[in-house]
């Protein structure tokens, strides 16, 4: 019982920390590099919108971490801690927070250049929470299949 409440916590504080770069780290970024804006939008504006799809990507990501755990602690079993042939529904599960990437991408604020840096943290802030709680959190039955799993082996939950 303690391990699944220290994985589903870890999902969170993952989200939660990706939820303070957006909030607190991106912008100050974003403010030193900042986008070329049309006349008629402030700096607020787009930063408002910035963050919205932002947090969209971490939220994409946190969720299919809990679909991933839903499915490794109710769908799959145990095989002496060894899980085979799951890889591609984690691949799959992908899919979510990289909808949200290109949604956030389609629909943030028009910018007439710059948007670089904020498309990089699109992709960051949708994919890397996804793959480091799948990594860290995933239950028992599926803990290797995420690439890079084996580091889990470390870990005493």
């Amino acid at each position: 019982m303690l391990q699944h409440v220290i994985c589903i916590l870890g999902i969170l504080l993952i989200a939660v920390a990706f939820v303070f770069l957006v909030v607190i780290v991106e912008p100050l970024v974003l403010d030193d590099f900042p986008p070329q804006l049309p006349t008629y939008l402030e700096m607020d504006q787009w930063m408002d919108s910035f963050q919205l799809w932002a947090l969209v990507c971490v939220g994409a990501s946190a969720a299919a971490s809990f679909l991933w755990y839903g499915f490794g602690q109710n769908v799959f079993k145990a095989n002496n801690e060894k899980s085979y042939g799951k890889r591609g529904l984690w691949g799959v599960l992908f899919i979510l927070p990289a909808c949200a990437i290109i949604f956030s991408i389609l629909f943030i604020e028009e910018a007439e250049s710059g948007l670089w840096l904020a498309y990089l943290f699109f992709g960051v802030n949708g994919l890397s929470p996804y793959y480091v709680a799948t990594v860290l959190f995933s239950p028992v039955s599926v803990k290797y299949t995420p690439i890079g799993g084996g580091i889990r082996s470390r870990f005493p939950y």
